[in-house]
């Protein structure tokens, strides 16, 4: 997947990754430089991308308190992928992501 990072407009502690997602929509997940926290976000078609510190556990327990209230189960199931991205201060942070086996339609 292909990943646009940027920082904010006078707030140059986070980072903003965002990707052009298949359904149409934009998605984008914050990350805060130096903090223990990963940013998320959900697509209407069912993707979801994590990002920063423990990204990839933080996405498989979302996944998984999802499943346990059977709010996804129209998908398929999820493939989980993880990538690392470079931050505007040169370090690198994980984004790990999950693709539905069947998206939902815009």
């Amino acid at each position: 997947m292909n990943f646009i990072v940027r920082t904010p407009r006078n707030n140059p502690e986070i980072v903003e990754v965002r990707y052009d997602c298949e359904c149409g929509c934009k998605p984008r997940a914050r990350y805060q430089r130096g903090t223990d926290k990963a940013g998320h976000e959900h697509c209407c078609c069912g993707q979801v991308h994590f990002v920063g510190a423990g990204a990839e556990e933080r996405l498989k327990y979302y996944l998984e308190e999802r499943a346990a209230q059977r709010l996804d189960e129209e998908l398929g199931g999820y493939s989980i992928y993880c990538q690392e991205i470079n931050t505007p201060w040169m370090e690198s942070i994980l984004v790990a992501y999950a693709v539905p086996s069947k998206p939902k339609a815009h």
